[in-house]
């Protein structure tokens, strides 16, 4: 039985890559969210709000794969400063034009660029955290993300109300590349495996841009990500509706609750498995989304946005986290990639759909819609643990990739 309290994850690299977590978090959040009222107030329809949303979401499914492939394969610096500067040049070139073909156009580069620095950061972290902290080190990581996804957003509504839309793309521009900078100096630079492939190898590998052991999480974080969709481009239109200022406010505290969980989710999916954590972390999604859709007033929003950060806080690492136990540590690259294209999957899907359903039926409807995907997704989820191929505990019935030694506490 081995205690995996005894292995620490902290080095100086780890928060390095942590700190940069922040400052892409904090760029790119600072658009998502904002983005959609943007749009409205030049003139946008809800329906070219979904789309926008959705190529961001399509363009970063689309790279990712190959940005899996290239970080098992080649130098990660030059994965993260092409991604860096394709996200700041993006943000940047929002201040051009507010017409919908543009704002198109600008959004594939910055889902190309969130598709290859998030595959970039954690992949590099998940090779800092020794295999039996994956749950515990993961979360931890993400709490940094977690942190600017709870404040950018509402400064970027700030930002935007007081100062202007080039302010805030600006801002957005700064921070990317702040991350990249703070990268650089002692940013890992080589792929975990260390070995060159031959000519043969490096082509098998190529036509295998997915990994095959996360398929499943990667289906389960798409049937999550589906009701984020809607999240991410209506909330804060939802918020506005029901007379709140600055609907941003819903991702401060849904974030900050997502934050407050996380510690606690990753060691319980640590010492007991992923089936404890995601039952309630669902269940409480559900709540959350049916309390939003019925949202008349400023409390019942407030509530909901709490409730919907405690489930997405424990949920979506712990998904990470297992993808990553499934996988060898040769794939975690692919194995990364793989999830994300099935978390911006989701939220592609959900944002187009969601999108159309909005115009038509308004937000109220959108929560409730969204809050059937996470039933169907707790349904595929139960009937999965009563099969032989997914486990209540890391290493048990199936073994999985170096997570067998994870122990209870």
């Amino acid at each position: 039985m081995q205690n995996y309290h005894k292995q620490s994850y902290w080095s100086g690299a780890y928060l390095r890559i942590c700190v940069c977590n922040l400052f892409l978090f904090c760029a790119f959040q600072m658009l998502l969210p904002i983005l959609p009222v943007y749009m409205i107030d030049n003139g946008g329809s809800e329906s070219a709000v979904g789309w926008i949303t959705g190529l961001i979401t399509i363009a970063a499914v689309l790279i990712r794969p190959f940005t899996g492939y290239a970080l098992d394969r080649f130098r990660r610096n030059r994965i993260v400063f092409a991604g860096s500067t394709a996200l700041a040049l993006a943000a940047a070139a929002y201040t051009v034009s507010a017409s919908t073909g543009w704002m198109a156009g600008v959004s594939l580069m910055l889902g190309i660029g969130w598709g290859m620095m998030t595959a970039a950061y954690s992949t590099i972290v998940s090779d800092l955290v020794p295999v039996n902290r994956q749950g515990t080190g993961i979360g931890t990581f993400m709490l940094f993300g977690m942190g600017g996804m709870a404040v950018a957003p509402f400064i970027g509504g700030w930002l935007i109300d007081e100062y202007g839309a080039p302010v805030l793309f600006g801002t957005a521009c700064f921070l990317a590349l702040l991350s990249l900078f703070l990268f650089l100096p002692g940013g890992i630079s080589k792929p975990a495996s260390g070995t060159s492939l031959s000519a043969s190898e490096q082509y098998r590998a190529l036509n295998v841009l997915f990994e095959r052991t996360s398929l499943f999480p990667a289906l389960l974080i798409l049937l999550y990500t589906i009701s984020y969709g809607g999240i991410l481009s209506f909330a804060s239109l939802f918020g506005v509706e029901l007379g709140i200022e600055n609907g941003g406010i819903f991702f401060l505290l849904s974030n900050a609750a997502a934050m407050l969980v996380r510690p606690a989710a990753g060691k319980m999916f640590d010492s007991r498995g992923h089936a404890a954590v995601l039952l309630p972390g669902l269940t409480i999604g559900i709540v959350a989304l049916i309390v939003l859709s019925l949202s008349s007033g400023g409390t019942m929003f407030i509530i909901a946005a709490c409730l919907y950060g405690l489930s997405f806080g424990a949920v979506q690492p712990s998904i990470l986290a297992l993808t990553i136990q499934r996988a060898a540590p040769d794939r975690r690259g692919a194995a990364n990639s793989t999830f994300l294209v099935g978390m911006d999957s989701g939220i592609a899907l959900g944002s187009i759909s969601f999108g159309v359903i909005a115009q038509v039926s308004g937000y109220g409807f959108v929560f409730l819609c969204s809050a059937v995907t996470l039933i169907a997704l707790l349904a595929v989820y139960i009937i999965s643990l009563a099969g032989p191929k997914v486990s209540w505990m890391p290493g048990t019935k199936k073994k999985e990739h170096q997570g067998a030694n994870i122990s209870e506490e």
